[in-house]
């Protein structure tokens, strides 16, 4: 009997640790992951996954996540607002104002228009609307602080985002536009690619000379007090650990479990 009580008191440990370890939030990831349907989205809400990078497309009216032009009209992508912003505001709603309970920061949805940005980026306006309550928003020149930004990745409509009386989201920077040292407000962030803008490949050391230059441009952004995303990056605990050093704010990827178990060795 004593056995079966130490076995029952051991699983409960066990499965109290590894929920604490799932709800650990990860604010320097950014998961990149194309969702394939509504319901994906639901359980990286306890792998500390507080930030999302969606690929969506305006297609017959609605804007759907999907990195490519679906071969069929009767194709079964599923909407922004199904896969992202109705489970969202469903944590928002449930955890009393915080979309996750232990994550007191704005949650960052960075979305990446593949198709006609004009066309979409109204409809995104339009389904942005229902749930100001959670967004980050700007009426005239007051800033609303809420618990979700929405941040447009690529070419962002910078003149429409500043001269717009209502706008609910904000641009992705290049390194390009350290330069023009736009308002944080309305560009918070520097998105790197590593692909096309870092030279190192990822195998071996950075050189010094090109982690000084990366540094620099890290530094920059900080001291605008923007925050800096490197992208297209391999998922390799090197190049995180390269990108750790040299104060990246946020990294994307694929594998939270994999990312989750690099920054805990960090901590």
């Amino acid at each position: 009997m004593n056995k079966f009580f130490l076995l029952i008191a051991f699983i409960a440990l066990h499965s109290a640790y590894t929920l604490s370890a799932q709800n650990k939030v990860m604010p320097n990831f950014v998961l990149t992951k194309v969702f394939e349907n509504d319901k994906s989205i639901w359980p990286t809400f306890t792998q500390g996954v507080v930030h999302y990078e969606a690929e969506v497309m305006y297609i017959y009216g609605d804007v759907y996540v999907t990195p490519e032009m679906p071969d069929s009209a009767n194709h079964t992508r599923p909407t922004l607002r199904s896969t992202y912003l109705m489970p969202i505001y469903s944590q928002y709603k449930k955890n009393q104002g915080k979309i996750n309970q232990n994550f007191d920061e704005e949650m960052y949805l960075f979305i990446n228009i593949k198709f006609d940005p004009k066309k979409t980026y109204d409809k995104i306006w339009e389904q942005l609307s229902p749930y100001h309550e959670m967004l980050t928003y700007r009426v005239g020149p007051q800033w609303h602080e809420g618990k979700l930004k929405v941040v447009f990745v690529g070419n962002a409509p910078m003149r429409t985002f500043q001269q717009e009386r209502v706008c609910f989201v904000a641009a992705q920077g290049t390194i390009a536009d350290l330069d023009k040292n736009y308002d944080n407000k309305v560009m918070p962030l520097i998105g790197i690619d590593f692909e096309n803008e870092i030279k190192w490949n990822g195998v071996g050391k950075m050189p010094y000379d090109e982690y000084k230059a990366f540094f620099d441009i890290v530094q920059k952004a900080h001291k605008q007090e923007k925050k800096v995303r490197v992208y297209n990056l391999p998922n390799s605990e090197d190049v995180w650990e390269v990108m750790h050093t040299a104060g990246v704010d946020m990294i994307s990827g694929e594998d939270a479990d994999a990312f989750r178990n690099f920054i805990e060795t960090k901590q």
